[in-house]
């Protein structure tokens, strides 16, 4: 679908996500077994997870596929894919790999919790999620219909990094208590990221 509605390269830019968000579950994997930190029995999430996670980049690709034939609205719709793609992908690689960091902090007041928790945060974490964003933006840059931009590696880094963040507050606020699932949280930082780069385009005269 991702191919139809958007282009072979939107394809490509899924794949390397797919395949670096794997690496990200596979590392360390028998330490996080022992400690019980894993995602389901052997990394597998559910597919509610999944589509949670796909349905904002799912919404892009249409849009950009409606916009071939209609032409009313000229956007960077490619870019606002990859900026959903590297908010999860951040997330991925910053819960998958962040839990192997014995000090971890709560992200509403920085206090002292357990590894594995919604809304836990570390240095490891921090930094593993800005690499799981950053693969996604390289790719983005290097596919790009424009020529490779750093400035766009910047950006769609940044704000997938920033989805992260809000995906861990989401989890800390609301999800510990039982009020959204992991699903709808990947869903909402995926939303707001894509969103406030939309304003951003919009307000700099960026589409």
């Amino acid at each position: 679908m991702v191919a139809f509605l958007g282009s072979l390269n939107w394809l490509l830019v899924l794949l390397i996500f797919a395949l670096s968000s794997h690496f990200a579950t596979k590392a360390f994997f028998q330490e996080k077994k022992s400690k019980n930190l894993q995602e389901g029995s052997s990394g597998e999430r559910r597919v509610s997870n999944i589509f949670y996670a796909a349905v904002i980049g799912m919404i892009i690709s249409s849009l950009n596929f409606t916009n071939t034939f209609t032409h009313i609205f000229h956007f960077h719709y490619f870019e606002l894919f990859a900026i959903s793609l590297a908010v999860v992908n951040s997330d991925t690689f910053a819960s998958e790999i962040g839990v192997i960091d014995k000090k971890v902090y709560l992200i509403t007041n920085l206090k002292p919790t357990t590894p594995g928790i919604n809304g836990g945060i570390s240095l490891t974490g921090e930094v593993a999620a800005l690499f799981g964003a950053f693969i996604v933006a390289i790719t983005y840059a290097f596919l790009s219909s424009t020529g490779f931009n750093i400035i766009q590696v910047v950006f769609v880094t940044l704000m997938g990094f920033a989805g992260c963040q809000i995906d861990s507050l989401l989890g800390a606020l609301w999800e510990n208590m039982g009020k959204l699932t992991k699903g709808e949280v990947n869903f909402l930082a995926s939303f707001f990221s894509v969103l406030a780069a939309t304003i951003i385009f919009i307000s700099s005269g960026y589409y």
